[in-house]
């Protein structure tokens, strides 16, 4: 699991966002805009250089109508 205090989640291996994003057929671009973010950004936190913070995590849960849990799911 991981601990609600911490500011940011590894991203990469850790996060399920790009299997989302694809199930729910929404492109890079499209998460992008609704997060008011350069397309880049959402790249980098799939290839897990960068991550999103927790604000950002409950917003990308909100668009991608998915949990928080199940964008960082470890398995």
């Amino acid at each position: 699991g991981y601990n609600m205090n911490v500011n940011h989640i590894k991203g990469g291996d850790n996060m399920n966002l790009e299997n989302i994003r694809k199930e729910k057929q929404i492109t890079q671009l499209k998460l992008a805009k609704s997060l008011k973010v350069d397309q880049s950004t959402v790249s980098k936190w799939e290839k897990g250089v960068a991550s999103p913070n927790i604000q950002t995590l409950k917003k990308i849960a909100q668009v991608l109508n998915c949990t928080v849990d199940d964008l960082i799911k470890e398995d």
